[in-house]
């Protein structure tokens, strides 16, 4: 909304090193402690905090994503829709590994105790044992349906 009109949002947080509120990276002293601000401290901890945050995020996609297999799954034994839900599994099968080894290389190297981040890692590293196979998956469903449309 600000966008349009303009005017840019850019307001950077971080978490104090001694009381651990959230802090805009600005500010001279926390307003929690009173702890002074080293200002390029502040930037390289919200940048930390950012790159957490989207690490987070991006497992939390990746959570829906597997979980949207079995779904389809379930979509491609309908009568009607089937052929909807064996696409979507398809495109699901290689998507997820593609996305695994886009997690890995972009936040594999992250060694924090954020017990977010903490939990993200556990979630990535549960659908990266089954992720190794998917494409196997996906060969093999992808053959069985052109060798059916061969026929």
């Amino acid at each position: 909304m600000f966008e349009s009109m303009g005017i840019t949002i850019s307001a950077r947080v971080f978490s104090c090193p001694r009381c651990q509120e959230t802090i805009d990276t600005s500010a001279k002293f926390c307003r929690f402690c009173g702890t002074p601000v080293d200002a390029g401290a502040a930037e390289e901890a919200a940048e930390a905090m950012v790159k957490l945050n989207q690490a987070c995020s991006d497992a939390s996609y990746l959570r829906i994503m597997a979980v949207s297999i079995l779904v389809f799954v379930v979509l491609s034994l309908a009568p009607i829709v089937g052929h909807l839900g064996y696409w979507g599994l398809l495109f699901l099968l290689f998507a997820v590994p593609v996305m695994l080894v886009r997690w890995w290389i972009k936040f594999g190297k992250i060694q924090s105790i954020d017990p977010d981040f903490r939990r993200a890692r556990q979630i990535i590293v549960v659908i990266s044992i089954p992720g190794v196979i998917l494409p196997f998956i996906g060969l093999f469903l992808m053959y069985g349906m052109l060798a059916t449309l061969g026929h």
